[in-house]
């Protein structure tokens, strides 16, 4: 074994993995939970609602545990391909052409983002939910830093998923590493808890992510929110949710789906703002006379 080539391979992967959860976790903690702190109403999607700094250290800890854990699985894994290990990837794209190495990509992001949309829904039944996925799910009021905050099996899972496919079909490792770090981005931002929109058509906003937190087994996708719309998991309006009530529990066939346009989600952001207002505004005459 090369020892030399096997630590230069993990200080490159827990490096990068290191990097690419702290740096834009702390740029999004800066620009909008420290300097836009008082104007939580025009951008927060949970503007009600902080966490505690109890859970802020610990999800910190713990993403950083489950990020070095995973960046050490993925720099075995580029000890093993650097060395000659069985994988199918190619390096070269003339060996493939452009069209199979765009296509492939392609395909293993939209193939791998539904295995992940049903290995997450899986992790919401009642087992896999109280074994591991629960411990996602005491961040209520999610922040970047919550993206891989989980139950380190759960990080692995999805990681096994993810990988999976370099060992069964030609890929590319550049078109591999792009969705993984689009993914990873995506991760960030609908964790973020700020009001960001759709970069693209398949790509839910902040909030959709977001009501997965607060209403528990609603919208499972990670990146292509179509799959919740296909399978029936889409938050619909007017149906009671809470952590006790799971997939296999609820009644969605009469419920319309809720819409996350911007407008519709500002609206909604406001309305629960303005439903703490009016809780706080009625018991001040119970405060005074006390």
């Amino acid at each position: 074994m090369d020892y030399l080539l096997l630590l230069e391979c993990l200080a490159i992967t827990v490096g990068g993995g290191l990097t690419v959860y702290w740096l834009p976790s702390l740029a999004l903690d800066w620009l909008y939970y420290k300097q836009r702190a008082e104007h939580a109403a025009d951008w927060k999607l949970q503007p009600d609602r902080w966490a505690p700094k109890r859970l802020l250290k610990e999800e910190r800890k713990l993403g950083t545990i489950n990020m070095t854990a995973a960046s050490v699985v993925s720099g075995i894994l580029f000890y093993h391909v650097q060395t000659g290990g069985f994988s199918m990837l190619y390096f070269e794209v003339a060996d493939y052409g452009w069209a199979y190495t765009i296509g492939s990509s392609i395909a293993f992001f939209v193939v791998g983002d539904l295995g992940l949309y049903w290995a997450h829904r899986w992790m919401h039944r009642k087992g896999p939910y109280r074994f591991m996925h629960r411990v996602h799910h005491r961040f209520r009021t999610p922040s970047a830093f919550t993206a891989v905050a989980a139950h380190p099996f759960e990080i692995l899972t999805f990681q096994a998923i993810a990988l999976a496919p370099i060992f069964i079909i030609p890929l590319h490792p550049g078109g591999v590493i792009a969705v993984l770090l689009y993914q990873h981005s995506v991760s960030l931002i609908d964790h973020s808890g700020v009001r960001f929109g759709m970069l693209f058509p398949w790509q839910g906003p902040a909030a959709f992510h977001d009501d997965h937190h607060v209403y528990f087994h609603v919208n499972f996708a990670q990146t292509i929110h179509w799959w919740d719309r296909m399978f029936g998991t889409w938050r619909r309006g007017e149906l009671s949710y809470g952590e006790g009530s799971f997939v296999e529990d609820q009644q969605r066939e009469s419920k319309l789906p809720l819409s996350y346009g911007q407008a519709a989600v500002e609206e909604r952001c406001l309305a629960r703002l303005e439903k703490k207002r009016s809780r706080r505004s009625l018991a001040k005459p119970e405060e005074l006379s006390a």
